[in-house]
């Protein structure tokens, strides 16, 4: 595998996960849960995978003009020993043709004598919008910016800055994303989703760890992906939290909180971005699995979609309550999080999202 081609994966990935964060969060919305806003999203609470200057996933849906103005700034650089911007370039280049423009328009000259002109300026400016770095709080990020918010609630991780945004519905969103030192290192991500039941002030909790399989074939043969399973275990079924307490006589399916998520490769960079999944219990991996050609253990799409969910599905039914962990006190999830090493970001981008109403 080429570092590129290794560099496209470990972007896919997280995008995948942030908008699957984003879906959970927005209560299944399209338009806000579009791969472009989660690419904007997640350039903002990770740039330095996902930033438009350093995403090869970002790059890769910009326009031509965009691109070749890019490689003309690069190359100019290093001709004159100094860095030149794309940016700068363009904003040098629409300055240019407005003037020719407003020239034709003194003299009331044909629009035939303007209209390639005018092409070509269209061009420009939304190259110009491309290349802009605005602040997150400027860009149109899918949720609005929620600030001062107070809330006492048990913590995955201290010490890592968040962002807090106001949903939709008007509960508030915070997030922290947690990942390795360089983002080489990814092999995989994590969400952890917290949704807060304001009536009985209790938690339920989900765990989606999200893996890339090709041709609808997942191999369970790498040791590093098993060990991450095995810790999604330790942190939700080893903890009891899928134990459904005796007291809840509401309809719902069992308490899973860990699933798998298999996420459809993507072929190039610049391909349509389109990613189907099933959330897999992982409880129910070990009956799921075959055996391929070489002896290797499998998960294939034919034997486990009886018994997993479609993204849609998964979004719908827990956020109505349907699935997840149990309902948490406050005091049950910190004690839960005092051991949350078993869920780290040495190797995974880990999206902690904790839903809650003021």
């Amino acid at each position: 595998m080429n570092n590129i081609e290794e560099r496209m994966n470990q972007e896919w990935i997280a995008l995948n996960a942030i908008r699957g964060m984003v879906k959970i969060a927005s209560k299944g919305s399209m338009t806000k849960s579009t791969y472009d806003n989660s690419l904007d999203l997640g350039g903002a609470l990770y740039p330095e995978l996902l930033g438009p200057e350093v995403s090869v996933l970002k790059r890769e849906r910009e326009s031509d003009t965009t691109k070749e103005y890019r490689q003309k700034a690069e190359l100019q650089s290093i001709k004159n020993n100094v860095e030149i911007k794309a940016l700068d370039l363009v904003l040098n280049d629409i300055e240019e043709y407005e003037s020719l423009i407003s020239i034709a328009k003194i003299n009331k000259d044909d629009k035939k004598r303007t209209d390639q002109l005018k092409r070509k300026l269209g061009q420009l400016q939304k190259a110009k919008t491309e290349l802009e770095v605005k602040p997150h709080s400027e860009n149109q990020l899918i949720f609005r910016d929620a600030y001062n918010v107070e809330r006492n609630m048990p913590e995955l991780s201290k010490g890592h800055a968040h962002k807090d945004f106001q949903l939709p519905d008007g509960n508030n969103l915070r997030l922290r994303v947690l990942h390795p030192d360089t983002p080489e290192h990814i092999t995989g991500a994590d969400i952890i989703y917290e949704r807060h039941n304001k009536i009985t002030d209790k938690v339920s909790i989900v765990v989606v760890q999200y893996k890339i399989w090709d041709e609808k074939k997942l191999y369970l043969s790498d040791s590093r992906m098993m060990g991450q399973i095995d810790k999604m275990k330790n942190f939700t079924c080893s903890q009891n939290i899928c134990s459904q307490n005796a007291s809840d006589n509401t309809y719902r399916f069992p308490c899973c909180s860990g699933f798998l998520r298999p996420t459809d490769k993507l072929q190039n960079a610049d391909q349509k971005f389109i990613s189907s999944g099933e959330h897999l219990p992982i409880c129910k991996i070990e009956e799921c699995k075959s055996i391929g050609k070489k002896g290797g253990e499998l998960l294939e799409y034919e034997n486990m979609k009886e018994v997993s969910l479609s993204t849609e599905l998964f979004e719908e039914l827990f956020n109505r309550g349907k699935i997840g962990s149990k309902e948490l006190t406050f005091d049950e999830l910190q004690e839960l999080y005092e051991d949350a090493s078993v869920i780290d970001s040495n190797d995974t981008v880990v999206i902690y999202a904790q839903e809650f109403s003021t």
